[in-house]
């Protein structure tokens, strides 16, 4: 048991290393160059699309990915007595984490976003990372580990990773087809995001173990 431990906690490691290290390069990438050809390649193709109807629909999806439905997700699994201490607990200071995390990144590279021309919805701030894309693979990433962890019903814990999986990914690109986003800030969310998640995946199965040995 204790080699498994160990063995996963390596991988976990080095998981860690490599999304910080995709992070590094691509926050060098964008300090050094003002355009990227790959940034102006993916809006360009995404703007293309723009549609009265995929507007609304787009829109919808990067407000799963607001505070205000943070906020009640996470208020719902703090307030219900059979998430609480397993599931609502883990999920608010993670996600909690993950908000400072991305705010001092975003203080620290200070990227502009899009021109306002480009864009659909308002949005303040700097643009990368993408707060939207860092949070959501941490809190829905959160939500799958917990739901494989906890849900004794396998076929509603695989339906429910394959459907978060699939609102992390859409609530990124939908960042940058409302044109509040370069490709890269969506990236470079997604890298350090999968550093956080991991981390706390860490720290929450040291936790768990010692409440165990108690």
């Amino acid at each position: 048991m204790e080699r498994i431990d160990r063995e996963k906690f390596i991988l976990r490691s080095i998981i860690i290393g490599g999304a910080l290290i995709c992070f590094a390069y691509i926050a060098y990438t964008i300090s050094s160059y003002d355009v990227l050809t790959f940034d102006i390649v993916i809006r360009e193709w995404a703007y293309a699309q723009r549609s009265p109807v995929l507007n609304k629909i787009l829109i919808g999806i990067t407000y799963l990915g607001n505070w205000q439905t943070i906020v009640t997700l996470g208020f719902v699994l703090l307030v219900h007595p059979g998430t609480r201490q397993k599931i609502g607990l883990p999920f608010a200071i993670t996600a909690a984490s993950s908000t400072i995390i991305y705010k001092v990144a975003k203080s620290i590279f200070q990227r502009p976003r899009p021109d306002l021309s480009v864009r659909i919805i308002k949005e303040g701030g700097y643009s990368f990372p993408s707060g939207h894309s860092m949070n959501c693979i941490v809190i829905y990433g959160i939500l799958i580990y917990l739901t494989r962890r906890y849900c004794r019903n396998r076929m509603a814990a695989n339906l429910i990773t394959v459907l978060l999986s699939l609102l992390i990914v859409a609530i990124g690109c939908s960042r940058v087809y409302v044109g509040v986003h370069y490709p890269t800030d969506i990236l470079g969310g997604w890298s350090l995001g999968i550093a956080v998640l991991t981390a706390a995946i860490i720290i929450i199965e040291q936790i768990r173990g010692r409440e165990y040995d108690n």
